[in-house]
């Protein structure tokens, strides 16, 4: 649903193929290691999902247009992920990092399995440069996102290499 699993996959597939030592190499003290960006991962879709059940909850109905969210992938654009996703390297190996990211999932499949669409497209909360999206967008945002931060990985393997 929303395109995640397959995502995901492209996700686990690479991490599949990476070394504990790659995981955690950074190729310069202001960049990520591959541990660091699935924790950012794992922090990001943990925060959409609280956000996303914390709208539902207490925010009042507010729809949003479509946003092109695609654009996710496009790296050439920087931004500066919030501080409560930034990550503060709590995996020390990449079955620690897999493991977090198949909970997240599954609390995030469970979210969208128990809600309906018309639910999620009348509720929306702002992103930092698409500005209001509706919670359905925010659900296919954490596929994207994650498209975007597997070319980081693949960047920083390439670096590290």
């Amino acid at each position: 649903m929303y395109g995640l699993e397959d995502k995901r996959k492209l996700i686990q597939d690479f991490i599949s193929q990476i070394s504990e030592e790659e995981a955690g190499k950074k190729p310069s003290d202001d960049t990520w290691s591959i541990l660091e960006i699935l924790e950012h991962l794992y922090l990001m879709e943990n925060f959409i999902i609280e956000q996303i059940n914390d709208v539902i909850k207490n925010g009042t109905k507010e729809s949003a247009s479509p946003k092109p969210i695609e654009r996710t992938t496009n790296r050439s654009y920087k931004v500066e992920a919030p501080e409560a996703v930034q990550p503060s390297g709590v995996f020390s190996s990449i079955q620690e990092a897999r493991d977090a990211l198949e909970k997240t999932r599954e609390v995030t499949l469970f979210l969208t399995h128990n809600k309906s669409g018309d639910t999620l497209q009348q509720y929306s909360f702002p992103h930092p440069s698409f500005g209001a999206m509706n919670l359905e967008q925010w659900v296919e945002f954490i596929g994207w996102h994650e498209m975007r931060h597997l070319e980081q990985m693949k960047e920083v393997q390439e670096q590290i290499s």
